[in-house]
């Protein structure tokens, strides 16, 4: 059975003291196709559900999945403290194999970009595409070379206070091989200075420089209308220098 190896509980503490709420002109422009979806709307790669659960909470009929475990946890640990109670479960993209139809899909915040290999790629878009309404809409975002850290081949550190009195120390290391950014990320959690559990993690982000790449992509696998959105604006185009750019997919 296919297993991640990445999102285990150290980063998932990290990346939720880091990142609770989705920013909230991210948040706003992601809701903004919500609100013209006229049917069931699906988040893959949810995470800690930043985007998911404000949407359930007001109203929309949103579902979405995760292949962390850890992550899923503290999605439905945040969901019974707010009574919601979302449909969220385990789960990666290429293994999606329902009945049910989607009027929109959306992924936000870059994680589209840990898909990094071509035929994983185009097995994911596929697959997308097959549980979408006809006229249905995909919306994602990648990331360009410009939100690669500047620090290459240097450990950085954080230090990130918990409230039970422990600390996670997060060191971590990126590189960049063409089109792929590699992270290395090593969480020590530290209870009165000693050191009891340390989690090492390798992250492979794929960067679009090359748009054409993406757009062949997702023009051979079906959508009918493709165009790319500057991030978070649905009525400006990318600038070159942008660190990330959405693209908007019409079935």
């Amino acid at each position: 059975m296919k297993k991640l190896e990445t999102y285990q509980s150290l980063c998932t503490e990290v990346y939720d003291l880091s990142k609770p709420n989705a920013p909230q002109d991210e948040y706003s422009f992601y809701r903004s196709y919500a609100a013209e979806a006229k049917g069931l709307i699906l988040e893959p790669m949810c995470g800690t559900g930043r985007f998911l659960l404000p949407l359930a909470a007001e109203g929309f009929d949103v579902l979405g999945f995760d292949a962390s475990q850890p992550m899923l946890e503290r999605l439905h640990a945040k969901a019974k403290s707010k009574n919601l109670k979302p449909k969220a479960w385990h789960g990666f993209i290429e293994d999606l194999n329902q009945s049910a139809k989607y009027s929109l899909i959306f992924i936000p915040s870059g994680s589209f970009g840990l898909i990094t290999e071509k035929v994983d790629i185009q097995k994911a878009l596929k697959t997308i595409y097959e549980h979408m309404e006809d006229k249905g809409l995909f919306v994602f975002e990648v990331e360009t070379r410009y939100a690669v850290p500047k620090e290459l081949g240097i450990w950085r550190g954080t230090r990130w206070p918990k409230e039970d009195g422990t600390i996670i120390l997060l060191s971590q290391l990126a590189m960049l091989d063409e089109e792929i950014c590699y992270s290395i990320g090593k969480y020590e959690l530290i209870d009165n200075n000693r050191v009891i559990q340390t989690e090492v993690e390798e992250y492979k982000i794929r960067i679009y420089q090359d748009l054409s790449f993406l757009l062949n992509l997702l023009n051979e696998v079906g959508f009918s209308n493709v165009r790319t959105v500057k991030a978070f604006d649905r009525n400006a185009s990318p600038n070159e220098t942008d660190e990330s750019i959405v693209f908007e997919c019409r079935k």
